[in-house]
């Protein structure tokens, strides 16, 4: 009697080892503190003219994560939304926004665009206007220039920065 229970606690253990790694897929991270703004996409239906395809974005602070189940704060609605693990495609937690690393991050794409904008349009054979010996002092110039007004732009424009989180498939 007692060598039959030990052989079924064995089988027993066995079985949830088995079917827990389909079970831990289902949960949410443990890292998604309540309160955090986050965004996650959920499965569209019908494709929609705008935004990701095939794929709803919403918005919003987390008010609990209870296993598999995300409860959403979104603002302007009335109540929570909960959110199933599984219909998730997508969850991004925001890190806020910081006006020096915005104006970084335009700066880097202001000078690259005022670079190759600036070596395009530059010739040297030309009269009137900016003309520059070289394409390469064209680019330089072009690329202080668009890295100055980047930079301007994001600080005083900065914008939210997205972690992505890691989803079990």
């Amino acid at each position: 009697m007692h060598g039959s229970r030990s052989f079924i606690i064995l089988i027993c253990a066995i079985a949830g080892l088995g079917t827990s790694p389909a079970a831990l897929r289902a949960q949410l991270p443990a890292d998604i503190p309540v309160g955090a703004r986050v965004r996650v996409w959920l499965p569209e239906p019908y494709r929609q003219e705008e935004g990701p395809l095939r794929r709803q974005l919403l918005r919003g602070s987390v008010e609990s994560v209870a296993g598999d189940t995300l409860l959403l704060s979104i603002p302007g609605a009335v109540g929570a939304v909960a959110i199933p693990r599984v219909t998730m495609r997508r969850l991004d937690v925001s890190r806020g926004t910081s006006r020096p690393v915005s104006a970084v991050e335009r700066a880097i794409g202001g000078a690259i665009g005022g670079a190759i904008t600036w070596a395009v349009m530059n010739d040297p054979r030309r009269s009137g206007g900016p003309h520059y010996r070289t394409d390469w002092r064209a680019a330089g110039v072009g690329a202080s220039w668009g890295a100055g007004i980047g930079a301007v732009v994001g600080f005083a424009f900065p914008h939210e920065r997205w972690h992505r989180v890691r989803l079990p498939r």
